[in-house]
């Protein structure tokens, strides 16, 4: 009784921590998904500009 007791317990341990190390690994993976989008949302804003601003010259240079 005492073996199997031995055996078990560190076997909980294990999955125990396991399931908070999934979700710390989860969350930074999300976290830098998340950054990745605003930094395309950025650019993307960025280029808008810069096409909008190209546009204008071009009318005020005719």
């Amino acid at each position: 009784m005492v073996k199997i007791f031995l055996i078990v317990l560190p076997i909980l341990f294990i999955i125990g921590c396991s399931d908070e190390q999934d979700k710390v690994e989860e969350h930074v993976w999300k976290e830098q998904t998340g950054m990745i989008e605003k930094a395309k949302d950025v650019e993307k804003m960025l280029n808008d500009a810069a096409q909008q601003q190209q546009k204008l010259i071009e009318q005020q240079t005719q």
